[in-house]
């Protein structure tokens, strides 16, 4: 048996993740740990964290300019490069990365558990949401570099990059339906997985990069399952990788195994 926990970070803070699992039979478990956004700087993008983190984007003309979305961490059944989807679709355990953040503007969406945390308006409403169990980007965070836009002014905007996750978190334009002015935008985060997880939503073994099956049920279809699952999204209160706890992750991701024989 053993007691496997997953953690991973962005400027929005990172989601954690749990489960306890049979092994009967020898087998290989390949671990990708997340990676930190860059943050956000004049003059160029900045890279999302490894394992999924959306890029950032400098507005391409003065100094507004965002940073790069959280990468997740997950175990898998089958190895391969990160964004290989055949090594993804054997993901059976994933905690999301947070959204990167915007200069001096809105919180960006923390890592979520079943849903990636949204980037909200002053008055509550969403415009950046995050990623679901079905939606959004398979794999990795929204990449901001290249979206550059210009507002009613004529002036370039900056973006974040989204959180990696199961799926991955979204960046879209903070506009003003009044003026027609867009602004500068954090990112959303990812969304989480465990196998075996109440509300996860696995998909079926036939799935393609270009038709991915949902199942409807929690169970991976490899057959390995967790039990005694806990998830945290990046705004709750989690174990901390040293010691004592942390309301979301901060920093790189982090991944601990514990083995217990006797169980």
């Amino acid at each position: 048996m053993s007691d496997n926990v997953a953690y991973t970070n962005s400027t929005g803070l990172g989601a954690y993740t749990r489960g306890i699992i049979s092994l009967s039979n020898q087998i290989t478990l390949y671990i990708y740990v997340g990676g930190k956004g860059s943050n956000a700087k004049v003059g160029a993008h900045s890279s999302g964290g490894y394992n999924g983190g959306g890029t950032g984007a400098w507005d391409e003309k003065d100094d507004d300019t965002g940073g790069g979305g959280g990468g997740a961490t997950d175990i898998r059944l089958t190895n391969g490069s990160w964004d290989s989807f055949n090594s993804q679709k054997t993901r059976i355990m994933i905690a999301a990365g947070g959204g990167g953040r915007c200069w001096r503007v809105d919180s960006p969406g923390y890592g979520g558990g079943l849903k990636g945390g949204d980037v909200l308006y002053h008055d509550g409403s969403v415009y950046c949401a995050g990623g679901t169990q079905t939606s959004k980007i398979w794999g990795h965070g929204d990449n901001a570099a290249g979206k550059a836009t210009n507002d009613a002014g004529g002036y370039y905007t900056a973006l974040a990059g989204g959180g990696g996750g199961y799926y991955g978190g979204n960046c879209s334009w903070n506009a003003n339906s009044k003026t027609g002015d867009v602004y500068y935008s954090s990112a959303s985060g990812g969304s989480s997985f465990i196998s075996g997880h109440t509300g996860c939503n696995a998909i079926s073994s036939s799935s393609t990069s270009t038709n991915i099956v949902h199942t409807g049920q929690p169970n991976h279809y490899s057959g390995y399952v967790f039990a005694n699952t806990v998830m945290k999204a990046g705004n709750e209160s989690m174990p901390s990788p040293t010691s004592g706890t942390e309301i979301g992750h901060s920093g790189n991701g982090y991944c601990k195994i514990t083995w217990h024989p006797a169980l």
